[in-house]
């Protein structure tokens, strides 16, 4: 990393989320978010046990994973829902999703803390640059989309030159979402605006509206709080059109080999769960509501108007997201010169999906 400053404010918030989302495991399921160390498997009975395919057998073994969410926003709503209508414990998997920043999120896959995870395309491809051994091996979202709003005194992009702008993490997509709408405007991203990591949106919000930065690059429902109290719109990065693996679905390529049963049943969930969020949208909002603690009907709205076009109907990875990733990274990474889309992505289970027609029996 070269010379952009940065300031922890805190990663509390996030830690707070990840909290409120208890495990619902029944005692008897079986752990499939560990390292895969002796003790661990000595501990249960392994993941391979389980049927060969979901569709096998109607009662797959239960397990129990652990699924860390890179957001506290409804970007991840489809997670949500896979939990709160059952549909993970459908395919005999009892979630505890856990929210926080990217680079916990990275780590804690490393580490076998956590089975798979929602990650931006950001911290995973430069982890797996540094050597760990991460995949994405599906996506619910592929387009970069974050709002760069300002303080009303702030007229342009330019203008946040040697001030502060707020971010969620050191190392997440909403910091790549910042650095190029700099770079778009002229800016270094390296040194004319200082970063300042937040641990999530609604610190960025709260950091932005207090005046603490000048700036905040956000995504519903934060935005139209921001909208409301008067901030001014720089950027909405939609306006780029730029790909990239904004809910790609992570895992290390060693865990997924060992339990790629659970992986399979995992993606099932999550495809399910787009499906039932993008059709069935007042018990999603009430979901929603519940996830980010805020019942205002209209920001609800809003926000789910806002987010429900971008769900991916299919999980395969797009290459070009990995792709444009790799040119920004090169940058400041030699490694990422030499490096392939291929090594950041594995689609054959999300491709399974597709030739089986899982995926088209969810949306007839």
């Amino acid at each position: 990393m070269t010379g952009t400053r940065w300031i922890g404010i805190t990663i509390l918030g996030a830690l707070l989320v990840a909290c409120s989302a208890p495990s619902t495991s029944p005692p008897a399921a079986s752990p499939a978010g560990a390292s895969g160390a002796p003790a661990a498997a000595a501990a249960a009975p392994p993941v391979a046990a389980a049927p060969p395919t979901a569709s096998a057998s109607p009662s797959p073994q239960r397990v129990a994973l652990k699924w860390g969410l890179n957001t506290t926003t409804i970007n991840v709503a489809p997670l949500w829902v896979a939990k709160e209508q059952g549909i993970f414990a459908k395919q005999g998997i009892d979630v505890e999703l856990v929210t926080l920043p990217a680079d916990l999120l990275v780590a804690s896959l490393i580490s076998g803390e956590l089975g798979m995870s929602s990650l931006g395309s950001t911290p995973l491809v430069n982890a797996t640059l540094g050597g760990a051994d991460l995949a994405f091996f599906g996506s619910i979202e592929n387009l970069l989309r974050f709002w760069l709003y300002a303080r009303p005194d702030i007229a342009a992009v330019t203008d946040l030159r040697g001030k502060q702008v707020a971010i969620t993490s050191r190392g997440g997509v909403v910091k790549r979402a910042t650095e190029l709408t700099l770079e778009r405007n002229g800016m270094n991203p390296e040194g004319d605006a200082t970063l300042v990591a937040t641990g999530n949106l609604n610190n960025s919000l709260t950091a932005l509206l207090g005046g603490s930065v000048a700036a905040a690059m956000l995504a519903p429902p934060v935005t139209f709080r921001a909208q409301d109290e008067g901030m001014r719109l720089l950027v909405d990065t939609a306006d780029y059109h730029y790909p990239a693996i904004l809910g790609g679905i992570a895992a290390s390529r060693a865990w997924v080999a060992r339990n790629e049963d659970v992986a399979r049943r995992g993606l099932q969930a999550v495809a399910e769960g787009v499906a039932f969020a993008s059709r069935q949208k007042e018990r999603t909002k009430e979901i929603i509501a519940q996830y980010t603690q805020n019942d205002d009907p209209q920001l609800l709205e809003r926000s789910y108007s806002a987010q429900q076009p971008v769900w991916e109907r299919t999980l395969i990875v797009p290459p070009d997201g990995i792709r444009l990733e790799l040119e920004a990274v090169a940058q400041d990474n030699p490694a990422a010169r030499g490096a392939r889309p291929e090594q950041f992505y594995d689609n054959h289970l999300a491709e399974e999906l597709e030739r089986s027609g899982f995926i088209q029996r969810l949306w007839e």
